[in-house]
């Protein structure tokens, strides 16, 4: 009897025991919502904001301006700088966000590092001052560096964190697929955290290619190393689509928010399956010009395929504090992504 009694007494012991472990593992991960606002006019729309708010929205990733080379003036300048045309929730946090063309540092003279950084700081604090209710907390940083230009993006992010340790900034990188299977190659940015941007995974001008947005048969053979990344990752999840233009079987352009419905005109538009359409009389789509016997191929990040990510993404990702940050924050686009729909994929990370 005692042997049944302690058998018993075991059993329920490590019934909960690992009841509770398996609760506190997942309370230990919290997870927060965020946008990408990559267009160069802010000027958030009352459904916008609204969209925002039912999702919880606590942080907006602004794409402040870019840097590129100019090759006439042979320095490194501001281009597509963001004008502001309205207020933000001081409830959301702003993080500045700057693209840097990887030829910039291509052409750049190592001993012009410090003062890039230094002129990059200069502007960012101009455009910071338009938003005088909020504290800027972090800076982030996108520029898909190469072997070329490793040495030389990394050492700006040096200067950047150098010339900020008084703000204590937080600063954060741009991680792309390959950058994290081969991070001891590629190396791995001197900041606090990184954005695994998962999509445009494949190669879009590939005319056999189904979905360049967003491939999760590519995606898995990048991810076995995720676990072993010396930084911790926030995760950039896309929410877009575009129509891919062939013709005689090379890409001409990308033609961005296309949808199904706008190529539903049998005059006009040979549906040949539910992602390529032949132009069968040539005409203007959305201000570009298609001739006849063009290929339309549509790309799109469907919510189920949203949902796969989570799920494969949540099940290799060990940290306990998580960003997922939507791409991108558009009337047009988030009107085909419901606010449920996206709430459902954060939760997939708790």
């Amino acid at each position: 009897m005692k042997d049944v009694f302690w058998s018993r007494a075991l059993f329920l012991f490590l019934s909960v025991f690992f009841l509770f472990t398996s609760c506190q593992k997942d309370a230990e991960r919290n997870v927060e919502t965020a946008f990408y606002h990559w267009k160069t006019s802010l000027d958030i729309s009352d459904y916008e904001a609204n969209y925002l708010k039912a999702i919880s929205v606590n942080r907006l990733y602004l794409r402040f301006f870019d840097i590129d080379w100019d090759g006439s003036a042979g320095e490194p300048l501001p281009i597509a700088q963001l004008e502001v045309k309205t207020s933000i929730s001081e409830n959301i946090e702003i993080v500045p966000t700057i693209f840097i063309t990887n030829r910039t540092f291509l052409k750049l003279p190592s001993e012009a590092i410090s003062k890039l950084a230094e002129n990059v700081l200069k502007k960012i604090f101009l455009q910071a001052s338009k938003f005088p209710n909020h504290k800027i907390r972090e800076l982030q940083f996108d520029c898909d560096w190469s072997p070329k230009t490793q040495s030389k993006y990394f050492e700006f992010l040096k200067e950047i964190k150098s010339k900020t340790q008084d703000s204590l900034f937080h600063l954060s990188s741009t991680i792309r697929l390959h950058q994290v299977k081969y991070f001891e190659k590629t190396g791995v940015p001197p900041v606090d955290r990184g954005v695994l941007m998962f999509y445009n995974m494949g190669n879009v001008e590939d005319t056999e290619i189904e979905n360049s947005i967003l491939d999760l048969s590519i995606a898995k053979q990048y991810l076995n190393n995720v676990r072993n990344y010396p930084l911790g990752l926030d995760i950039a999840l896309p929410i877009f689509s575009w129509g891919v233009l062939v013709r005689e079987g090379k890409m001409i352009k990308l033609i961005n928010n296309l949808q199904a419905s706008d190529l539903n005109d049998d005059l006009r538009f040979l549906k040949i399956d539910e992602t390529h359409f032949e132009v069968i009389k040539s005409t203007y789509l959305q201000g570009y010009y298609l001739y006849k016997g063009d290929i339309v191929r549509l790309e799109r990040a469907t919510i189920d395929l949203l949902q796969k990510s989570a799920d494969l993404l949540s099940s290799v990702l060990t940290d306990s504090d998580l960003t997922i940050i939507f791409y991108h924050l558009d009337s047009i686009v988030i009107n085909n992504y419901s606010d449920e729909a996206l709430e459902d994929i954060c939760n997939r990370f708790r």
